[in-house]
């Protein structure tokens, strides 16, 4: 059963979509392409779970605090699971993403290097912004009296070869755990990459594969076909009304992450041949106060995705006393949940009676087994995507041009 339900809301769409038939043998070969791809090859990941968990129980032992070193897609499939949940949990972990010089001393410094775990994480093991903060972070290290103690606190994932990651791991000593080169990083959230940081704080994540799991084989049994039509409607608005953007927006600040994971999903698997769309995350509500203008009244060149679920009668009830005036009295004694619903309903009435093309995805909960099918939905749908419209979705070669060129501005 799949956990989120997905409804087009413009006529233009509905019209479209009418004529969608799944049995055409293009949508066929995208379906077999999909179902061999390694970061979806579910059952095989499965098998990492065991030793994830045994690694895992072994590392957390008096750790206050986890620091994770890695950036792009080795670190945002794990922020955007780990942001699902537990608030308590969630502090014993910190994500380093950036190489803002005071930002990083100001964080590491403040660090008990005896009681801080950290975990290094990159595909290539040759990621410069990661590998510069390993070399500060040992060079802090290197100063201290047990410093050999310390560096034992270290995890790196990478591929299995000899590149410097690897290297660094031998030299001092640390557990090095092997991640598949055949996935990528923005594909990784099924892998080690994803699921080790995430089992830190107890996220079940043998239902976090199953629920992935559950999507690919109705994918398999052909009788799922959602994201063969999401990637027909993106293919048809960008060719054939100009619609360049693609604005995803969550109503649940648990989604945040969420959001910053899609927008390297679809960059940098789109983006090639001056083909894709430009995609954007927006938060409801937050952001009807900043960008709803221009979305309502704007170009009509964006496609919008919302992402909500029901908040009705969730969260702290509100004082009917000082709420008490003629403006303000419809939301007194209301849960702020109820706020937070009627502004989403709201919200997507006002797009509809605009004739803006949108859908809506539902979530009926945020569990890992539905958190599971949302990442492998959006996956699948980027990558039909990028098929339908002849673009590889595994490669990044433009950034490759900077990457050369910072060697020399070093």
């Amino acid at each position: 059963m799949i956990n989120f339900n997905i409804k087009y809301q413009n006529n233009i769409l509905d019209n479209f979509i009418k004529k969608f038939d799944k049995n055409k043998v293009t949508y066929k070969k995208i379906n077999k392409k999909i179902l061999n791809i390694p970061a979806l090859n579910i059952d095989n990941l499965i098998k990492d779970i065991k030793n994830i968990k045994k690694i895992k129980k072994k590392f957390i032992n008096n750790k206050k605090k986890i620091i994770i070193l890695a950036t792009g897609g080795s670190s945002l499939g794990a922020k955007a699971l780990i942001n699902l949940y537990d608030k308590n949990l969630k502090k014993k972990i910190d994500f380093i993403d950036n190489i803002d010089p005071i930002i990083f001393a100001s964080k590491i410094k403040k660090l008990n290097l005896m009681t801080t775990g950290f975990i290094i994480i990159s595909k290539s093991g040759k990621t410069p912004e990661t590998l510069s903060q390993l070399s500060a972070l040992v060079e802090l290290i290197s100063k201290q009296k047990n410093k050999k103690n310390i560096l034992r606190n270290f995890i790196i994932i990478s591929e299995n070869n000899n590149n410097p990651l690897r290297k660094i791991a031998k030299k001092i000593e640390c557990i090095y755990l092997v991640h598949d080169s055949k996935i990528g990083g923005r594909y990784s959230i099924f892998s080690k990459v994803g699921l080790f940081p995430a089992s830190l704080i107890d996220i079940d994540i043998n239902n976090f594969l199953r629920g992935a799991k559950s999507v690919i084989n109705e994918v398999k049994k052909n009788n799922f076909n959602q994201h063969l039509i999401g990637a027909t409607v993106h293919k048809y608005l960008i060719d054939s009304l100009s619609v360049n953007m693609n604005v995803i927006m969550t109503y649940s600040d648990l989604l945040y992450y969420f959001g910053k994971w899609y927008l390297q999903l679809w960059s940098e698997s789109i983006g090639k041949n001056k083909k894709g769309s430009t995609p954007i995350h927006s938060i409801g509500t937050t952001d009807q106060h900043s960008q709803l203008q221009l979305y309502l009244d704007g170009p009509r060149d964006k496609y919008f995705t919302f992402i909500t679920t029901d908040h009705t009668k969730k969260g702290l009830k509100m004082n009917k006393a000082i709420l008490n005036y003629k403006e303000t009295s419809f939301f007194s004694e209301k849960n702020m949940g109820d706020l937070m619903q009627a502004e989403q309903v709201a919200t997507l009435k006002t797009f509809r009676m605009k004739k803006i093309f949108f859908r809506e995805i539902n979530l009926k909960k945020f569990d890992e087994y539905s958190m599971g099918q949302l990442f492998a939905f959006f996956i699948i749908e980027t990558i039909a995507t990028c098929y339908l419209s002849n673009v590889n979705p595994f490669n990044q070669p433009a950034v490759e041009i900077g990457k050369k060129l910072v060697k020399k501005f070093i």
